[in-house]
């Protein structure tokens, strides 16, 4: 999925990824294309994020914390 999760909130996000995983399973991979925090997205598009969307650009840290109840683990980072 590309530039999906960013958009919702903690809640949202860990139901997309359920849904995400329900549908990979058994041998499927999730593979996520989101700007991380503090990485090539600028504070703007944060700002911009909590105000349209209640939401913000995560961390490469909060993307290990919302994959892990999920069984999901993150791979790779590209920048």
């Amino acid at each position: 999925m590309c530039d999906i999760l960013h958009d919702w909130g903690v809640e949202h996000a860990h139901r997309i990824l359920a849904r995400c995983v329900e549908a990979a399973r058994p041998t499927g991979r999730v593979l996520v294309i989101e700007p991380a925090g503090g990485r090539r997205a600028s504070t703007e598009m944060g700002l911009s994020m909590l105000m349209i969307y209640g939401s913000r650009e995560r961390r490469i840290d909060e993307f290990r914390a919302i994959a892990a109840p999920h069984g999901l683990v993150l791979d790779t980072v590209t920048v």
